[in-house]
């Protein structure tokens, strides 16, 4: 059994403060091979993940807002705005799936924000992300 508690967490938050994209993780799965990715995600207000896409058939992915507040934003293929959805608390969503291809970014609203990311394995780091061109 592993747990995850109070101190742990926190310390992935200081380092998020340490890390220029204001954000940190903590991988749960063993190996990239695993056929299940666990990973908590620390965010601070402001971190952004740019729009982005995966582009393989396995690469789905689920988000849960365990604390704080995201901002997912879903495009279209030409880069305008298809959808724009606030997760996490005092909101009604609390967590997403992403299909494959589906162009998504992530911006942190609250002071932090704690992610639980799960997606299909093995993963690949040629193919994690692909950007549109535009």
């Amino acid at each position: 059994m592993r747990t995850f508690g109070s101190d742990e967490l926190e310390y992935l938050f200081q380092q998020a403060e340490l890390s220029q994209r204001a954000r940190a993780h903590l991988n749960l799965h063993q190996s990239y091979d695993d056929k299940v990715q666990r990973l908590y995600i620390a965010m601070l207000k402001g971190s952004y993940v740019e729009p982005h896409f995966h582009e393989l058939p396995h690469q789905w992915e689920m988000f849960m807002v365990v604390q704080g507040v995201i901002n997912l934003k879903l495009y279209h293929l030409d880069g305008s705005e298809k959808a724009s959805l606030f997760l996490g608390e005092g909101h009604d969503i609390k967590s997403m799936e992403l299909h494959p291809n589906e162009i998504h970014s992530v911006e942190c609203i609250s002071d932090k924000a704690l992610l639980l990311e799960i997606k299909e394995g093995p993963f690949d780091v040629e193919y994690a992300k692909k950007f549109p061109s535009w």
